[in-house]
């Protein structure tokens, strides 16, 4: 049985972004309660980007960089496409899916009054199916 579950793409798949959306996670809290200190920056007098944007942002490129690393090597290693390809290919469907979690955080936090950690929890569980069935078919793409 466990070695069947190993041996299913999707298991593997959703254990390495597990552990992205821990490393995402873990980012997160860290950067917005102690690094932001929960304080909106303020970019040279032209422009504020708020704690849970820029909290968004470094977290969001870490868990991406692990996911891919994990991804490539443990889950879709069949995959012919050269790494370049398929780093390119994946750095556009993060982009999709950041902008589709920033929009539900955004949701959450302003309309709904959520806290900022749970919000970025709760949108990264929630896109992650969607976020497994593009890159299977188009980051990763394996040739017939």
């Amino acid at each position: 049985m466990v070695k069947n579950l190993l041996q299913s793409k999707i298991f593997r798949y959703f254990v390495s972004a597990g552990l992205a959306t821990w490393v995402d996670i873990t980012v997160y809290f860290l950067a917005f309660n102690y690094l932001y200190q929960k304080t909106d920056i303020d970019l040279f007098g032209k422009m504020v980007v708020s704690a849970p944007s820029a909290s968004l942002l470094l977290s969001y490129t870490l868990g991406l960089l692990t996911n891919f690393t994990i991804t490539k090597f443990l889950v879709f290693k069949e995959s012919e496409l050269s790494t370049h390809k398929q780093l390119f290919r994946y750095v556009l469907v993060a982009l999709l899916i950041l902008a589709l979690n920033y929009l539900l955080m955004r949701f959450l936090i302003r309309q709904m009054d959520w806290y900022p950690t749970l919000a970025r929890a709760f949108s990264a569980i929630s896109i992650g199916v969607l976020s497994f069935m593009v890159h299977r078919s188009f980051s990763f793409k394996v040739k017939k």
